[in-house]
């Protein structure tokens, strides 16, 4: 099978692939300003209509400002520690990841300096331990300040004047959790490598300081219960909302069934069914492309994998002797254990199985494409679930287009539209998802949350005067 990307036929990717793109990227910052502009002026607004002006001008300048910190503080406080630490500590530099799995360790397979990775690790967990508290505990005050100074009138304390609102991150990923720590410093180095590619866990992290910081400046019981209250509700809409919106709208019956797909695999998907379109049987388009497992070979393959993540391409090809070549070309998609060759489960199906989608040449490229190369650079860490779920994606993918194949119409034109149909369905989508976030985050909540305070405090008011 020839995969050529040097070469694509497929050049009317719609123009919208490259926004919808930023929702496939841990890393992102768009979705977020999306949702922290909106979230800024619903709470902006929502406190003026309660409170007036002065607390609508704590809300701007609080929420505006730990947007920014929140966003892009730890990555520019690792930048000032990277200069420190190499043009004051002579630490070695080197642009590796320091996360692991059972298949990936480029510490351990490029041999960095403990020291390089020491030191990395504790600059990102420093950058999020300064950023956490600048936000929960010294910006409430600031803000406070700042928005009394610019108030021309004398007024009173507001109830809420020391409320700030949080800024969580959307779809959550748990991509790491099949990590298995050795010691305290494996842990260190593991929760520094999703700190500083996963845009969401630091926004997470930071968030637990932030709601420890709030409720301590609170200066009422019934302030802290508000605190409370808004910022554990908002992770939700946050950090998983969105994500969960669109996997709902996938799910209903009565809307289109749409592959949740990175766009940018989708020109390598295309071209490569254009390509080998002659070897499918398009009375089983699915068994052509996904493929399939005799029951033989899958009770082989449990007995194989018995208690164990991965075996050897040794072990692999004592059982499976015909699939040795297929194997070996397999491994390569993690190709840092050169001495001792690996395969994991899902990898050991997709050799067994001999659909279009589960060539090594394929996989590779469908890889690269969703994660901008890093799947075979040898100094970064893209995680075992993070890969199987791109797979997931091309799988789902091959069911839609299934679904949209007609009277064995099969062609060019037939894969663009169907795949800028794709990218226009995600990115409404997730635009609507978004949406849900901004409504929660920027009016139900906060709304609920004044509504809370007020209650409490009138109870609290009326005990006092009885």
């Amino acid at each position: 099978m020839r995969i050529n990307n040097q070469n694509q036929k497929f050049d009317n990717i719609s123009a919208l692939a490259k926004p919808l793109s930023a929702f496939y990227n841990a890393n992102a910052t768009i979705p977020t300003l999306a949702i922290e502009t909106g979230v800024t002026l619903g709470r902006a607004n929502v406190a003026n209509k309660t409170f007036g002006k002065q607390e609508a001008f704590d809300r701007l300048i609080e929420q505006g400002v730990s947007a920014v910190v929140w966003i892009y503080g730890v990555q520019m406080l690792k930048k000032i520690g990277d200069f420190i630490g190499k043009n004051i500590l002579k630490i070695p530099q080197a642009n590796f990841d320091i996360g692991f799995d059972y298949l990936r360790n480029p510490i351990k397979n490029n041999k960095i300096n403990p020291k390089a990775y020491g030191f990395k690790a504790a600059n990102i967990l420093l950058s999020t331990a300064l950023a956490t508290c600048f936000i929960g505990f010294i910006l409430p005050k600031i803000s406070y300040k700042l928005s009394k100074k610019a108030s021309k009138e004398d007024k009173k304390d507001t109830l809420l004047k020391n409320y700030s609102f949080e800024d969580f991150k959307n779809n959550l990923n748990s991509k790491n959790k099949e990590i298995k720590f050795t010691s305290l410093a494996d842990k260190a180095t593991t929760a520094a490598h999703i700190l500083e590619n996963n845009s969401t866990a630091r926004l997470f992290i930071t968030d637990i300081g932030v709601v420890s910081g709030r409720c301590i400046n609170a200066k009422t019981p019934q302030m802290k219960i508000g605190n409370l209250f808004r910022d554990i509700t908002s992770m939700y809409f946050y950090l998983c909302a969105t994500k969960h919106t669109v996997k709902l709208l996938n799910k209903l019956p009565f809307l289109t069934k749409n592959a949740d797909i990175n766009p940018k695999t989708l020109e390598v998907i295309n071209q490569m069914l254009e390509e080998n379109k002659d070897k499918i049987d398009f009375n089983d388009f699915l068994k052509s492309t996904i493929g399939e497992i005799s029951k033989e070979d899958l009770e082989k393959l449990d007995s194989l994998f018995k208690d164990k993540k991965t075996v050897s391409l040794n072990e692999f090809s004592k059982v499976f002797p015909s699939k040795t070549k297929k194997a070996e070309l397999m491994t390569q998609l993690q190709p840092f254990f050169k001495e001792n060759p690996i395969l994991d489960k899902n990898e050991a199906k997709d050799v067994l199985s001999n659909g279009l989608i589960t060539e090594p040449k394929f996989l590779k490229s469908v890889f690269e494409k969703a994660t901008d190369g890093a799947s075979s650079d040898k100094l970064k860490y893209i995680s075992a679930k993070k890969l199987d779920s791109i797979r997931q994606s091309v799988v789902d993918y091959m069911n839609q287009v299934n679904s949209n194949l007609k009277n064995g119409e099969f062609n060019n034109d037939f894969l663009q539209k169907l795949a800028n149909k794709n990218i226009k369905t995600n990115l409404l989508r997730y635009s609507l998802g978004i949406f849900v976030s901004i409504f929660a985050l920027g009016y139900l909540i906060p709304k609920v949350q004044y509504m809370i305070v007020k209650a409490l405090t009138k109870k609290e008011n009326s005990s006092n005067n009885q």
